[in-house]
């Protein structure tokens, strides 16, 4: 499908939604998956990160009629009602990010004394990224955890793309530096 016939049917898809709550479940079918994913990155926590999806679907929802489309697809500006609430979560509970082994994942094919090796490494590059400031840091999750273009990634942090090119070269270089450091 081209951007084109993306954009009418998303154009086409918030008529229905405004005309019919209802339908917004398409929204949220499509979109939940990755907006929970940028808010498990961001926070490291699966139970921050459900709340951080629902809020933003639920704040989606409450705002739909006003939302105009401009050719931005609508997960950008879900990913920017997330980033907000994400900003708003650490202002009220102060930016402390736990850590936990929820992110992961075990091949069960490798051997003990490799798995530890894997967990300890995803670990501390896990403990670098959320080390980095924040704007990196959501540079970093955007871009090489979610997938999202220069200029989606742009739309969301409200930047230039030459600015997110510049965060996510610092945030690279600091975590090199930082993994060099650990090793």
């Amino acid at each position: 499908m081209n951007s084109s016939n993306l954009a009418t049917d998303e154009k086409d898809l918030i008529k229905r939604v405004k005309s019919n709550k209802e339908v917004f479940i398409e929204i949220y079918d499509a979109h939940f998956q990755p907006i929970y994913n940028y808010a498990f990155y961001r926070s490291m926590n699966h139970s921050e990160a459900e709340e951080i999806a629902s809020q933003t679907f639920l704040a989606a929802l409450e705002k739909i009629q006003s939302f105009e489309y401009r050719n931005i697809p609508v997960v950008v500006w879900l990913y920017k009602i997330a980033s907000n609430a994400l900003t708003d979560h650490y202002r009220k509970k102060g930016k402390t990010v736990e850590l936990t082994n929820d992110y992961v994942n075990v091949d069960s094919n490798c051997e003990p004394e490799q798995v530890v090796m894997d967990r300890s490494e995803k670990e501390q590059l896990i403990q670098q990224l959320k080390d980095l400031p924040s704007l990196q840091q959501q540079a970093l999750v955007l871009r090489y955890i979610q997938d999202l273009s220069y200029k989606e990634i742009a739309q969301i942090m409200d930047k230039t793309e030459g600015s997110v090119k510049q965060l996510l070269h610092r945030g690279l270089t600091c975590l090199r530096e930082r993994m060099v450091r650990y090793a």
